[in-house]
Protein backbone atom coordinates (compact mmCIF):
# COMPACT_ATOMS: atom_id res chain seq x y z
CA UNK A 1 0.00 0.00 0.00
CA UNK A 2 1.55 3.53 -1.40
CA UNK A 3 1.52 5.75 1.85
CA UNK A 4 1.51 9.52 1.84
CA UNK A 5 4.91 10.29 0.75
CA UNK A 6 5.25 7.60 -1.97
CA UNK A 7 2.42 9.91 -3.57
CA UNK A 8 4.16 13.27 -3.72
CA UNK A 9 5.44 14.76 -6.64
CA UNK A 10 9.19 13.34 -8.01
CA UNK A 11 10.01 16.97 -8.58
CA UNK A 12 9.71 17.44 -5.10
CA UNK A 13 11.45 14.87 -3.66
CA UNK A 14 14.49 15.32 -6.10
CA UNK A 15 15.30 18.32 -4.11
CA UNK A 16 16.43 19.21 -0.70
CA UNK A 17 16.27 21.93 1.89
CA UNK A 18 19.44 23.80 1.53
CA UNK A 19 22.21 23.58 4.43
CA UNK A 20 22.21 27.46 4.42
CA UNK A 21 18.62 27.00 5.55
CA UNK A 22 19.34 23.99 7.54
CA UNK A 23 22.03 25.18 10.00
CA UNK A 24 19.71 28.48 11.54
CA UNK A 25 17.25 26.23 12.51
CA UNK A 26 19.74 23.63 14.37
CA UNK A 27 21.32 26.91 16.07
CA UNK A 28 18.10 28.16 16.79
CA UNK A 29 18.15 24.82 19.57
CA UNK A 30 21.66 25.85 20.87
CA UNK A 31 21.65 28.68 23.34
CA UNK A 32 24.02 31.36 23.09
CA UNK A 33 25.12 29.67 19.42
CA UNK A 34 26.98 32.82 17.54
CA UNK A 35 26.05 33.12 13.35
CA UNK A 36 28.58 33.33 10.85
CA UNK A 37 26.10 31.32 8.59
CA UNK A 38 23.40 32.62 6.71
CA UNK A 39 24.50 35.77 4.84
CA UNK A 40 22.38 38.70 6.42
CA UNK A 41 24.09 41.96 7.28
CA UNK A 42 23.56 43.17 10.83
CA UNK A 43 22.89 46.58 9.61
CA UNK A 44 19.25 48.03 9.57
CA UNK A 45 17.65 48.92 6.56
CA UNK A 46 18.99 52.31 5.84
CA UNK A 47 16.95 55.06 7.85
CA UNK A 48 16.10 56.86 4.72
CA UNK A 49 14.11 53.85 3.56
CA UNK A 50 12.31 53.36 6.78
CA UNK A 51 10.91 56.83 7.32
CA UNK A 52 10.14 56.64 3.52
CA UNK A 53 8.26 53.67 3.70
CA UNK A 54 6.62 54.96 6.75
CA UNK A 55 5.37 58.50 5.20
CA UNK A 56 3.99 56.40 2.49
CA UNK A 57 2.40 54.04 4.61
CA UNK A 58 0.29 57.23 6.86
CA UNK A 59 -0.22 58.85 3.12
CA UNK A 60 -1.01 56.82 0.53
CA UNK A 61 -3.34 54.34 -0.60
CA UNK A 62 -1.40 51.92 -2.65
CA UNK A 63 1.08 50.40 -0.51
CA UNK A 64 -1.29 47.48 1.25
CA UNK A 65 -2.88 46.95 -2.00
CA UNK A 66 -1.68 44.53 -5.37
CA UNK A 67 0.27 46.32 -7.51
CA UNK A 68 0.41 45.64 -11.23
CA UNK A 69 1.71 41.88 -11.89
CA UNK A 70 4.91 43.03 -13.46
CA UNK A 71 6.02 45.39 -10.53
CA UNK A 72 5.39 48.91 -10.34
CA UNK A 73 5.64 50.92 -13.17
CA UNK A 74 7.68 53.47 -11.95
CA UNK A 75 9.84 51.25 -10.19
CA UNK A 76 10.44 49.37 -13.22
CA UNK A 77 11.22 52.80 -14.82
CA UNK A 78 13.93 53.79 -12.73
CA UNK A 79 16.10 50.03 -12.84
CA UNK A 80 15.52 50.29 -16.65
CA UNK A 81 17.10 54.00 -16.33
CA UNK A 82 20.07 52.29 -13.92
CA UNK A 83 21.11 49.17 -15.84
CA UNK A 84 20.18 51.16 -19.76
CA UNK A 85 23.31 53.28 -18.33
CA UNK A 86 25.44 50.47 -18.14
CA UNK A 87 24.46 48.67 -20.85
CA UNK A 88 25.33 51.85 -23.29
CA UNK A 89 21.76 51.30 -24.64
CA UNK A 90 17.82 51.22 -23.97
CA UNK A 91 16.41 48.52 -21.56
CA UNK A 92 12.73 48.93 -21.97
CA UNK A 93 10.82 48.44 -18.56
CA UNK A 94 7.81 46.77 -19.98
CA UNK A 95 9.78 44.59 -22.34
CA UNK A 96 13.23 43.70 -19.83
CA UNK A 97 12.47 44.02 -16.24
CA UNK A 98 9.59 42.37 -14.07
CA UNK A 99 10.23 43.35 -10.22
CA UNK A 100 10.24 39.81 -8.11
CA UNK A 101 10.17 38.70 -4.75
CA UNK A 102 14.04 38.45 -4.66
CA UNK A 103 16.85 37.61 -6.97
CA UNK A 104 15.63 33.91 -5.34
CA UNK A 105 12.61 33.92 -7.82
CA UNK A 106 14.31 36.07 -10.37
CA UNK A 107 16.51 32.79 -10.62
CA UNK A 108 13.47 30.44 -10.40
CA UNK A 109 11.08 31.59 -13.38
CA UNK A 110 14.15 32.26 -15.31
CA UNK A 111 15.54 28.51 -14.93
CA UNK A 112 11.65 27.30 -14.99
CA UNK A 113 11.38 29.03 -18.12
CA UNK A 114 13.63 28.11 -20.35
CA UNK A 115 14.71 24.41 -18.81
CA UNK A 116 13.40 21.12 -20.01
CA UNK A 117 13.07 17.55 -18.54
CA UNK A 118 17.11 16.01 -19.39
CA UNK A 119 18.02 19.73 -20.34
CA UNK A 120 21.73 20.11 -18.84
CA UNK A 121 22.75 23.45 -16.87
CA UNK A 122 26.50 24.03 -16.03
CA UNK A 123 27.24 25.06 -12.60
CA UNK A 124 30.84 25.92 -11.27
CA UNK A 125 31.77 24.07 -8.03
CA UNK A 126 31.87 25.14 -5.63
CA UNK A 127 28.34 27.11 -6.28
CA UNK A 128 25.08 28.27 -4.85
CA UNK A 129 23.16 25.76 -3.53
CA UNK A 130 20.05 26.90 -5.29
CA UNK A 131 20.89 26.65 -8.18
CA UNK A 132 21.14 22.34 -7.58
CA UNK A 133 17.55 22.79 -6.46
CA UNK A 134 16.24 24.82 -8.97
CA UNK A 135 17.47 23.06 -11.93
CA UNK A 136 16.28 19.71 -10.33
CA UNK A 137 13.16 20.88 -9.64
CA UNK A 138 12.38 22.17 -13.23
CA UNK A 139 13.48 18.51 -14.78
CA UNK A 140 17.04 19.96 -15.67
CA UNK A 141 20.36 18.03 -14.68
CA UNK A 142 23.61 20.16 -12.80
CA UNK A 143 26.66 19.77 -14.34
CA UNK A 144 29.20 20.52 -12.13
CA UNK A 145 32.62 22.64 -13.65
CA UNK A 146 35.24 22.41 -11.08
CA UNK A 147 36.86 25.52 -10.11
CA UNK A 148 40.71 25.99 -9.64
CA UNK A 149 41.19 26.36 -5.96
CA UNK A 150 44.93 26.50 -5.63
CA UNK A 151 44.54 29.71 -8.29
CA UNK A 152 42.04 31.24 -5.94
CA UNK A 153 38.82 29.88 -6.74
CA UNK A 154 39.10 30.83 -10.64
CA UNK A 155 37.36 29.47 -13.57
CA UNK A 156 39.35 26.56 -15.86
CA UNK A 157 37.99 27.64 -19.62
CA UNK A 158 39.03 24.01 -20.88
CA UNK A 159 37.11 22.21 -17.86
CA UNK A 160 34.23 24.54 -18.85
CA UNK A 161 34.04 23.75 -22.66
CA UNK A 162 34.69 20.44 -21.83
CA UNK A 163 31.64 20.16 -19.84
CA UNK A 164 29.42 21.46 -23.03
CA UNK A 165 27.35 18.71 -24.56
CA UNK A 166 24.57 18.44 -27.14
CA UNK A 167 22.33 18.58 -24.37
CA UNK A 168 23.38 21.85 -22.16
CA UNK A 169 21.24 24.65 -22.25
CA UNK A 170 22.40 26.95 -19.75
CA UNK A 171 25.30 28.11 -17.75
CA UNK A 172 24.54 30.06 -14.60
CA UNK A 173 26.97 31.56 -12.10
CA UNK A 174 27.05 34.26 -9.40
CA UNK A 175 29.45 37.57 -9.48
CA UNK A 176 30.88 38.19 -7.47
CA UNK A 177 31.06 34.34 -5.97
CA UNK A 178 29.18 32.93 -3.24
CA UNK A 179 30.39 31.16 -1.77
CA UNK A 180 33.87 31.92 -2.52
CA UNK A 181 33.86 35.55 -2.20
CA UNK A 182 36.07 35.40 -5.77
CA UNK A 183 35.15 37.94 -8.44
CA UNK A 184 35.31 36.35 -11.67
CA UNK A 185 37.36 38.57 -13.89
CA UNK A 186 37.15 40.51 -17.56
CA UNK A 187 38.62 37.80 -18.94
CA UNK A 188 36.86 34.63 -17.22
CA UNK A 189 33.53 36.68 -18.29
CA UNK A 190 34.98 36.69 -21.52
CA UNK A 191 35.24 33.46 -21.77
CA UNK A 192 31.81 32.39 -20.15
CA UNK A 193 30.30 34.46 -22.65
CA UNK A 194 32.48 32.97 -25.74
CA UNK A 195 30.91 29.27 -24.79
CA UNK A 196 27.38 30.76 -24.55
CA UNK A 197 27.94 32.09 -27.84
CA UNK A 198 29.37 29.67 -29.55
CA UNK A 199 27.20 26.35 -27.92
CA UNK A 200 23.58 28.58 -28.12
CA UNK A 201 23.26 28.48 -24.56
CA UNK A 202 21.30 30.83 -22.16
CA UNK A 203 23.48 32.52 -19.49
CA UNK A 204 21.85 33.29 -16.17
CA UNK A 205 23.88 35.86 -14.10
CA UNK A 206 23.12 36.50 -10.15
CA UNK A 207 24.18 39.85 -9.47
CA UNK A 208 23.30 40.00 -5.90
CA UNK A 209 26.52 41.31 -4.44
CA UNK A 210 27.66 43.10 -7.94
CA UNK A 211 27.80 46.37 -5.75
CA UNK A 212 30.53 44.81 -3.34
CA UNK A 213 34.08 44.51 -4.37
CA UNK A 214 36.72 45.60 -2.38
CA UNK A 215 40.14 48.16 -3.11
CA UNK A 216 40.67 48.25 -7.06
CA UNK A 217 39.12 44.81 -7.64
CA UNK A 218 36.89 45.87 -11.17
CA UNK A 219 33.56 44.06 -11.43
CA UNK A 220 32.98 43.17 -15.24
CA UNK A 221 29.61 44.23 -17.02
CA UNK A 222 27.31 41.50 -18.28
CA UNK A 223 24.48 43.41 -19.85
CA UNK A 224 27.31 45.12 -22.46
CA UNK A 225 27.85 41.99 -23.79
CA UNK A 226 25.38 42.22 -27.45
CA UNK A 227 26.69 38.92 -28.73
CA UNK A 228 24.39 37.62 -26.61
CA UNK A 229 21.68 40.03 -25.68
CA UNK A 230 18.51 37.08 -26.81
CA UNK A 231 20.02 34.39 -24.51
CA UNK A 232 21.44 36.52 -21.39
CA UNK A 233 19.44 36.62 -18.37
CA UNK A 234 20.34 38.54 -14.99
CA UNK A 235 18.92 38.35 -11.82
CA UNK A 236 19.60 41.15 -9.35
CA UNK A 237 18.75 41.91 -5.18
CA UNK A 238 17.75 45.14 -3.05
CA UNK A 239 18.49 42.81 -0.48
CA UNK A 240 22.26 43.13 0.26
CA UNK A 241 23.49 46.43 -1.18
CA UNK A 242 20.35 48.08 0.68
CA UNK A 243 20.19 45.91 4.04
CA UNK A 244 16.62 44.89 2.83
CA UNK A 245 17.09 41.30 3.15
CA UNK A 246 13.50 40.51 4.80
CA UNK A 247 11.43 42.75 2.60
CA UNK A 248 12.39 40.19 -0.17
CA UNK A 249 12.19 42.41 -3.22
CA UNK A 250 14.58 41.97 -6.45
CA UNK A 251 14.29 42.44 -10.26
CA UNK A 252 14.71 40.07 -13.55
CA UNK A 253 16.22 41.07 -16.38
CA UNK A 254 15.35 39.45 -19.87
CA UNK A 255 15.02 39.21 -23.72
CA UNK A 256 11.05 39.99 -24.44
CA UNK A 257 10.72 36.72 -25.44
CA UNK A 258 11.72 35.08 -22.24
CA UNK A 259 10.43 37.66 -19.93
CA UNK A 260 6.85 36.87 -22.01
CA UNK A 261 7.03 33.12 -20.65
CA UNK A 262 8.71 33.94 -17.20
CA UNK A 263 5.86 36.45 -16.59
CA UNK A 264 3.35 33.96 -16.35
CA UNK A 265 4.98 31.45 -13.74
CA UNK A 266 5.37 35.21 -12.00
CA UNK A 267 1.73 35.53 -11.81
CA UNK A 268 0.91 32.21 -11.42
CA UNK A 269 2.57 32.00 -8.27
CA UNK A 270 2.87 35.30 -6.49
CA UNK A 271 1.06 37.48 -9.01
CA UNK A 272 3.60 40.24 -7.43
CA UNK A 273 6.49 41.18 -5.26
CA UNK A 274 5.12 42.71 -1.73
CA UNK A 275 3.97 46.02 -2.70
CA UNK A 276 5.41 47.69 0.29
CA UNK A 277 8.66 46.00 -0.54
CA UNK A 278 8.48 47.29 -3.62
CA UNK A 279 7.70 51.06 -2.97
CA UNK A 280 10.92 50.24 -0.73
CA UNK A 281 13.08 49.75 -3.18
CA UNK A 282 11.38 53.01 -4.96
CA UNK A 283 12.67 55.11 -2.22
CA UNK A 284 16.17 53.60 -1.62
CA UNK A 285 16.46 54.73 -5.36
CA UNK A 286 15.45 57.92 -5.43
CA UNK A 287 15.80 58.95 -1.72
CA UNK A 288 19.40 57.36 -1.80
CA UNK A 289 21.83 60.20 0.31
CA UNK A 290 25.50 60.30 -1.71
CA UNK A 291 26.78 57.68 0.48
CA UNK A 292 23.86 55.24 -0.45
CA UNK A 293 25.36 51.76 -0.45
CA UNK A 294 29.04 53.16 0.33
CA UNK A 295 28.28 52.77 3.65
CA UNK A 296 27.28 48.96 4.10
CA UNK A 297 30.29 48.51 2.11
CA UNK A 298 32.59 50.43 4.17
CA UNK A 299 31.19 48.27 6.77
CA UNK A 300 31.48 44.89 5.23
CA UNK A 301 35.44 46.37 4.39
CA UNK A 302 36.13 46.21 8.20
CA UNK A 303 34.53 43.16 8.51
CA UNK A 304 36.44 41.19 6.17
CA UNK A 305 39.43 42.39 8.20
CA UNK A 306 38.67 41.54 11.00
CA UNK A 307 38.14 37.70 10.10
CA UNK A 308 40.95 37.24 7.56
CA UNK A 309 43.11 38.71 10.72
CA UNK A 310 41.16 35.90 13.23
CA UNK A 311 41.71 33.37 10.70
CA UNK A 312 45.05 34.27 10.33
CA UNK A 313 45.72 33.33 14.07
CA UNK A 314 44.10 30.02 13.64
CA UNK A 315 46.26 29.08 10.30
CA UNK A 316 46.77 25.58 11.94
CA UNK A 317 43.11 25.32 11.48
CA UNK A 318 42.45 26.78 8.55
CA UNK A 319 43.60 27.98 4.85
CA UNK A 320 41.25 30.35 3.00
CA UNK A 321 41.59 32.85 0.01
CA UNK A 322 41.00 36.33 0.93
CA UNK A 323 37.80 37.62 -0.54
CA UNK A 324 37.67 39.96 -3.55
CA UNK A 325 33.43 40.62 -3.16
CA UNK A 326 30.69 39.65 -1.01
CA UNK A 327 31.07 38.97 2.25
CA UNK A 328 32.33 35.09 2.31
CA UNK A 329 34.85 33.05 2.90
CA UNK A 330 35.25 29.36 1.95
CA UNK A 331 37.76 27.95 4.31
CA UNK A 332 39.53 25.07 4.34
CA UNK A 333 39.94 23.09 7.66
CA UNK A 334 43.40 20.75 8.76
CA UNK A 335 43.91 18.56 11.64
CA UNK A 336 40.93 16.22 11.56
CA UNK A 337 39.12 14.43 8.84
CA UNK A 338 35.80 14.72 9.77
CA UNK A 339 33.16 15.83 6.84
CA UNK A 340 32.40 19.16 6.49
CA UNK A 341 28.61 18.16 7.89
CA UNK A 342 30.27 16.42 11.39
CA UNK A 343 32.97 19.87 11.56
CA UNK A 344 29.84 22.19 11.25
CA UNK A 345 27.42 20.41 13.67
CA UNK A 346 30.47 19.96 15.72
CA UNK A 347 31.28 23.75 15.62
CA UNK A 348 27.76 24.40 16.67
CA UNK A 349 27.63 21.99 19.26
CA UNK A 350 30.71 22.50 21.21
CA UNK A 351 32.08 26.12 19.72
CA UNK A 352 28.13 27.66 19.86
CA UNK A 353 29.13 29.17 16.53
CA UNK A 354 27.24 28.66 13.19
CA UNK A 355 28.83 28.20 9.83
CA UNK A 356 27.57 26.17 6.83
CA UNK A 357 29.54 22.99 5.39
CA UNK A 358 30.97 22.92 2.57
CA UNK A 359 29.94 20.40 0.68
CA UNK A 360 26.64 22.21 0.34
CA UNK A 361 28.07 24.24 -2.47
CA UNK A 362 29.58 20.99 -3.70
CA UNK A 363 32.31 18.13 -4.20
CA UNK A 364 35.03 20.85 -4.05
CA UNK A 365 33.39 22.59 -0.90
CA UNK A 366 33.61 19.11 1.10
CA UNK A 367 36.39 20.08 3.67
CA UNK A 368 35.94 23.26 3.69
CA UNK A 369 32.74 25.48 5.82
CA UNK A 370 31.52 28.56 5.19
CA UNK A 371 31.97 31.94 6.47
CA UNK A 372 29.68 35.47 6.62
CA UNK A 373 31.05 38.04 7.88
CA UNK A 374 28.00 39.92 7.74
CA UNK A 375 27.88 39.85 11.32
CA UNK A 376 28.63 42.15 13.85
CA UNK A 377 32.41 42.88 14.37
CA UNK A 378 31.73 42.06 18.38
CA UNK A 379 30.17 38.77 17.07
CA UNK A 380 32.86 38.09 14.53
CA UNK A 381 35.07 38.19 17.81
CA UNK A 382 33.16 36.03 20.13
CA UNK A 383 32.65 33.63 17.63
CA UNK A 384 36.41 33.21 17.06
CA UNK A 385 37.16 33.87 20.70
CA UNK A 386 35.20 30.49 20.93
CA UNK A 387 36.99 28.73 17.60
CA UNK A 388 40.16 29.16 18.86
CA UNK A 389 39.40 27.81 22.54
CA UNK A 390 38.11 24.89 20.56
CA UNK A 391 40.35 24.19 18.06
CA UNK A 392 42.86 23.58 21.38
CA UNK A 393 40.49 20.73 22.15
CA UNK A 394 41.08 19.04 18.37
Amino acid sequence: MQTITDRLAKRVKSIKVSGIRQMPMLAAKVPGAISLGQGIPDLKTPQYIRQGVSRLLESSNEVGKYSLQPGLPELKQLIAQRLSVEAGRAVDPEKNICVTTGAMEALAIAIATIIDDGDEVLLFDPGYPSYIEQTLFAGGKPVFVPLNESSGWVLDVKKLRAAVTKKTKAIIFCNPANPTGMVFSQTDIAAIVAVAEEFNLFLIGDLTYEFLTYGDVPMPSLIKYASIQDRLILCYSFSKEFAMTGWRVGYLYAPEAVLEQASKIHDAFVICAPTISQYAALVALTQKPESGSENIKADLAAKRDVICKRLDALSDLFSYQKPQGAYYILGRYKKTKLNSWEFTLRLLNEAKVVVIPGSEFGSQGEGCVRFSYGASIENINKAFDSIEAWNKTL
